[in-house]
């Protein structure tokens, strides 16, 4: 029996620290948005989407994502059910991340107002109150938003190449 190796998972590239989208890895932020629009009813699926990676074409030739040209393979007029729920799986595992830091930024200052009100004598344990307030909310954002923000979204990005590279492989299989 012949073994079978999983095919190779592309590997996002960065350019300065920002995510470049390749024909590999073809993460298109617009083909995103527009997904997240059509998934909240607030936008119907049709358009005109490049036949490779779906990223919007508008009326060009070659798609700015990919580089696929209409003559390669023909435009599509919707969204893939199967690549939306990819775009959207991106977007949830980002979530998650961010949700999860800011939860631990917002625990970490709880505890550290339960120690201040063990602490702290009389009226002054008001300042531990001020400080499960403010201190909360900021950890919050600090955690969620400016320490683990580049992690989530490269995070989702790794998540979202292996899981094109096997929709891109189903789909050829089925051609």
């Amino acid at each position: 029996m012949a073994s079978q190796t999983a095919p190779a998972v592309p590997q996002p590239t960065y350019r300065d620290g920002d995510f470049v989208p390749t024909r590999e890895v073809p993460f298109s932020a617009e083909l995103d948005e527009m997904i997240a629009e059509i998934r909240a009813g607030n936008a119907p699926n049709i358009g005109r989407f490049c036949g490779y990676c779906c990223a919007p074409m508008g009326e060009t030739e070659a798609c700015g994502i990919c580089g696929e040209s209409t003559e390669q393979t023909p435009a599509v007029d919707k969204i893939d059910r199967d690549l939306a729920q990819i775009y959207h799986a991106k977007r949830k595992r980002e979530g998650l991340y961010v949700h999860l830091a800011a939860w631990s930024g917002i625990l970490l200052a709880t505890g550290l107002t339960i120690l201040m009100i063990l602490l702290l004598p009389g009226w002054t344990k008001v300042f531990a109150i001020i400080f499960l307030v403010l201190g909360g909310y900021f950890a919050g954002v600090f955690f969620g938003n400016v320490l683990i923000q580049g992690f989530a979204y490269r995070a989702g990005l790794k998540m979202f190449a292996k899981r094109w590279a096997a929709w891109r492989a189903g789909r050829m299989e089925a051609l």
